[in-house]
């Protein structure tokens, strides 16, 4: 068998889709990818420093700024001075933004759990694994 890089490609193709799938769902609720993981994260970790969220969403400072910006606008979020550092600013989900992800996620869940169902549980946790070990390198 030839060593090309179809493994590669394949891979290419599958993240393409997915990350097209989930635009798709979440431009349904005026967000974008970026506007939806920084959310996403705040939802399920609770208030966090602006570099954390850019840490678990994997976007770079400069564009969580704007990302940021943009929830404050859409009333999504808060950001506020940390009472014992005024030099870092925590961002948490307003009231507004818990209720659209209340609302939001089980359905986002859903739609992302039928995309990934096609693979039963021992080839999922393959593919985590495989995944994992490529990642790690």
């Amino acid at each position: 068998m030839s060593k090309d890089l179809k493994t590669i490609t394949i891979l290419f193709r599958a993240t393409n889709f997915i990350q097209e799938t989930i635009k798709h769902d979440v431009s349904k609720h005026g967000l974008n990818l970026s506007e939806f993981g920084a959310l996403e994260v705040l939802y399920h970790k609770g208030p966090l420093p602006v570099q954390s969220i850019c840490e678990k969403v994997l976007i770079a400072n400069s564009s969580m700024s704007y990302v940021i910006e943009n929830l404050i606008k859409k009333a999504l979020i808060e950001k506020v001075k940390d009472e014992n550092d005024r030099r870092i600013h925590m961002v948490h989900l307003s009231e507004k933004g818990r209720g659209l992800f209340d609302e939001v996620y089980p359905k986002h869940l859903a739609h992302m759990r039928s995309v990934i169902d096609v693979l039963d549980a021992s080839e999922e946790d393959e593919l985590q694994n495989l995944l994992k070990k490529l990642g790690k390198q």
